[in-house]
């Protein structure tokens, strides 16, 4: 189940359909496809991913009324895909980029999932209107489909916090000028209550951005009795603050990102070897992808 958008021109518009979906093409990043006539965005890092799909004209006379039988709209062939049952901060990243390519080249949408059937036509839409036109859909279907389908549910705040997060990984390691580890963020599940968790990966206390997150997997390698030992599992993001604070200083206020620079990590070698590991990842339960979760239920 997807939310379908159907790109238009007036027909006084002189662009041409080969203009809008080279003008689809260098807008939209992160595309994987690998034929012409589809674009698939899928960012990575955030979980984010939809499709732009390039058809050739409508031959099917039911298809042709549909979509081809407004007198002042040109029917460019295109039309964007962006599946339901996904966080709300699907639309804050897919529908801006869609603006873009919308208001740059004076385009029309129709939009058949709108309640409203006089506005079954080709008409303007802003981002901002897409996107909470899209998430009140994306909420209806999430609570209709939770129980059913053995849905996965996130707070929007939690999962709001986790995106602006992971958007902002490759802008960090641009800035950032000494080596220093920008980890991923991901979900984990607890195999008992159902419940979701962020966390990070840190591997033998090396210098790393530390964002807010439930826990943090640490990785420690240290030698015992002339053995090479190593150990990993969670442990508390809070527990990470209480022993470390004084040794991390803060990267970024309004997204709560701490920085632990070299000097600092090889103080706190030690005692990171030495830090109690709270509970094994794989006790606690499976990973989840980012966006396998919804915000309604």
């Amino acid at each position: 189940m997807s939310y379908d958008l159907y790109f238009y021109k007036n027909k006084n518009n002189k662009i041409s359909e080969a203009e809008v979906i080279e003008e689809f093409k260098n807008t939209i990043p992160f595309k994987i496809s690998e034929i012409d006539s589809q674009i698939v965005y899928e960012n990575e890092r955030t979980g984010v991913n939809f499709l732009i799909d390039f058809n050739e004209p409508n031959t099917d006379q039911e298809d042709i009324e549909l979509f081809d039988n407004f007198d002042e709209f040109e029917y460019l062939n295109i039309n964007a895909s962006i599946n339901f049952l996904r966080p709300d901060y699907f639309g804050l990243e897919i529908f801006p980029l869609i603006n873009k390519v919308v208001d740059k080249l004076d385009l029309y949408i129709l939009n058949l999932q709108e309640f409203d059937e006089s506005k079954h036509k080709p008409i303007k839409w802003t981002g901002k209107e897409l996107c909470e036109h899209w998430t009140l859909h994306n909420s209806i279907v999430s609570k209709q489909q939770f129980k059913e389908l053995g849905l996965n549910f996130m707070a929007k705040e939690k999962s709001d916090k986790l995106w602006n997060y992971t958007r902002l990984i490759d802008k960090i390691e641009k800035e950032i000028k000494e080596d220093i580890y920008v980890p991923n963020a991901f979900v984990i599940q607890n195999k008992d209550t159902q419940d979701l968790f962020t966390f990070i990966v840190w591997s033998e206390s090396i210098p790393l951005i530390l964002p807010r997150v439930d826990f943090v997997i640490i990785l420690k390698k240290y030698k015992k009795l002339f053995k090479q030992i190593e150990e990993i599992g969670m442990v508390k993001y809070q527990d990470i603050l209480d022993k470390f604070a004084s040794e991390f200083e803060v990267y970024d206020s309004k997204n709560e990102l701490l920085l632990l620079r070299q000097n600092n990590a090889d103080t706190i070698k030690k005692d990171f070897n030495k830090f109690p590991i709270w509970k094994s990842h794989k006790e606690f339960g499976p990973q989840v992808s980012l966006g396998g979760f919804v915000n309604n239920k």
